[in-house]
């Protein structure tokens, strides 16, 4: 697990435990990703990089918080909107972006097989 997943899991963790609403946990994602694009000039593998860490993250949140799926996919649009939203060269990078996102859900389902929601979030994100 890298430093960024961990920071993400902190940020989200102090906002989930302070009962912030849907909107907050997804301003926070937003700004914890976008601050990372804007670290450097990043390539398409880095993007989907701290994408990939920022669904981890969720999904921990989700196994170690025990907080619902409805977190994880908003945890995820949310990380999802701050690529496309950044514009630029990254923004042309959100499709390779969405399909990260999508594996990482689905291979995390795999690991707790008997949570069907880590799927049907991945099938409602690759439709996004």
């Amino acid at each position: 697990m890298g430093r960024f997943e961990e920071s993400v899991l902190a940020e989200l963790t102090l906002v989930l435990r302070a009962g912030a609403p849907e909107r907050a946990v997804r301003l926070t994602v937003r700004e914890i990703v976008v601050g990372r694009l804007e670290r450097g000039h990043l390539d398409a593998r880095e993007v989907s990089d701290a994408v990939e860490a920022t669904v981890r993250a969720a999904y921990r949140l989700m196994r170690e918080l025990d907080a619902p799926p409805e977190v994880v996919e908003t945890v995820c649009r949310a990380a999802l909107e701050a690529v496309r939203g950044h514009g630029g060269e990254t923004a042309r990078w959100l499709p390779e972006v969405m399909s990260t996102a999508a594996a990482v859900l689905d291979a995390l389902a795999w690991e707790r097989a008997d949570d069907e929601g880590l799927r049907w979030i991945a099938r409602r994100l690759s439709r996004w």
